[in-house]
């Protein structure tokens, strides 16, 4: 048979609340994976900072994380591209500096956060109480991601340079230039040799639109941000709803036994 490959988002597309995995997701990855097809995770997130509840739920081909910053395919590593210790650190430095913003560095290993700002640490992630603390706590990791405040200054980030940055409701994703979901997406299905005519990607956020545009098939969940909703070739039920179990039900197990 020809096998086609699944790019899954992680938050409000592949999980519902507190990282729970919709039963009609859980049930058609694996029906998925049992006929041939393979089934990547293309997170934003680093790879340190996925839950671990997620692969206790599912069992995965690949994993595809920090907005296509790492690639790891069958437990191998087979790409990274971090940001520039330099850059990250005046990043770090910047953020301590402007005590009304939040961030979190998220790492290979781990995520670092500054504590006391308008946001709450999760489970995952390392406080860092000032820049020498976080050149010691980050100092054998390697940055995939900085999640900051939305109110970040977009000329401080712009002069950089090497920066590629996506806008959320309530925050920024920053990345060292030229990573992205569609970009790692690419080189994993160049990898596992499928054609990007047998990909099928799933998404809800700004950093999933190129992926869904460059995917054979773009499935936006029904919560996703109207950009989303509207280039997607396919809109499935909403993340609580198991929308991606429903989208490939439709597009890949109908009339198979």
């Amino acid at each position: 048979m020809n096998s086609y490959a699944l790019f899954l988002d992680i938050d409000r597309t592949l999980t519902g609340r507190d990282h729970i995995i919709p039963q009609r997701n859980i049930e058609a990855i694996k029906r998925a994976r049992s006929l041939g097809h393979k089934v990547f995770i293309n997170t934003g997130r680093s790879y340190g900072n996925i839950p671990h509840e997620i692969f206790r739920q599912i069992e995965v081909d690949g994993i595809l994380s920090g907005n296509g910053t790492m690639i790891t395919i069958g437990g191998e590593t087979v790409f990274e591209r971090f940001m520039p210790e330099e850059t990250a650190a005046r990043l770090a430095e910047y953020y301590f500096d402007n005590e009304n913003l939040w961030a979190a560095f998220e790492g290979k290993r781990r995520s670092y956060s500054i504590p006391g700002r308008p946001r709450e640490l999760t489970d995952l992630e390392t406080p860092v109480t000032d820049f020498e603390d976080y050149l010691l706590k980050t100092r054998d990791d390697n940055i995939q991601v900085i999640a900051a405040s939305a109110e970040t200054d977009r000329d401080f980030l712009d002069s950089f340079g090497g920066l590629t940055y996506f806008a959320f409701d309530r925050y920024y994703d920053i990345v060292a230039a030229g990573n992205n979901k569609s970009v790692s997406m690419a080189m994993t299905l160049y990898i596992i040799g499928i054609p990007r005519e047998r990909s099928i990607a799933f998404g809800d956020s700004e950093n999933d639109l190129e992926m869904l545009r460059s995917a054979g098939t773009g499935v936006a969940v029904s919560n996703a941000q109207p950009k989303l909703l509207s280039q997607a070739d396919f809109v499935s039920l909403s993340n609580t709803e198991g929308g991606v179990g429903y989208a490939i039900e439709e597009l890949l197990l109908k009339n198979k036994v």
